[in-house]
Parts: C-alpha cells; structure tokens; sequence
C-alpha cells in the first residue's frame, strides 16, 4: 500500500466494541480493534492509507449464533428482537458489505479514522 500511496484497511469489529453488551472478552477484542484503527488512521494518514472500522450489530446468517439461538429458544430470540432491535429485524451480512464497500471505494476518500455502526439502531451510544 504504501509502495502504490494508496489503501484501505478495514476492520470488522462489533457494537459490543462501543459499549457493554457482549462477553468481556470479546468486546474488549473488539474494543481494541476500534481503537487500533484508530491510531492506524493517523500513523497511516501520510501515506495515503484510510483505516476505518465497522461495528455490526446483531446479524442473522445461515450457521450463525443467532440462528442457533433461535432455534434452540425462540420465544426469547422473539423478545430480544422486540426490546433490543428498534427496526424489527436482524441485520444481513450484505448489509454490513455494502457499508465496507464504501468504505472502500474512492469515494470514501475523506473518510479515516472513523468507526462506522451498522445495526439498525440497535446500539444505544451517542458515539
């Protein structure tokens, strides 16, 4: 990337990374991503290397977490979705791409830095 003076590192980290909600290890993981990209941002900046990340929220996929959840209890899966997921759904993986792809492109070209939440509302941080 910096032989070409231009790049994109993206991370995938979690919405359990900008607040509680998740197991403590796998949020202060995904925590620590959040903030790697960060401080990428600006060492990379010069060179012409945009470091963001993106925080999904709860996403629904064949063989995922949530689907096993589901099946397994889903009179609870029902209700997590009526509190917890303001737009009555989980995400799609599609969705959380189409944000990276931006994210990729050209014309994210001022875009550095930040930490992109994709979740339907389900987050409830101000940042």
């Amino acid at each position: 990337m910096r032989k070409h003076d231009h790049g994109r590192i993206i991370f995938i980290a979690s919405v359990y990374g900008r607040e509680s909600g998740g197991r403590a290890g796998y949020s202060v993981a995904k925590a620590a991503e959040i903030s790697l990209a960060k401080a990428l941002s600006r060492e990379l900046a010069k060179d012409k290397i945009l470091v963001n990340s993106v925080a999904p929220g709860s996403l629904m996929f064949p063989g995922s977490s949530w689907e096993r959840r589901q099946h397994a209890d889903p009179v609870a899966i029902a209700a997590f979705v009526e509190s917890d997921l303001p737009l009555g759904r989980f995400g799609k993986p599609e969705e959380v791409a189409a944000v990276v792809t931006f994210l990729a492109s050209d014309r994210a070209s001022l875009v550095t830095g930040a930490c992109w939440t994709v979740d339907g509302g389900q987050s409830r941080s101000l940042i």
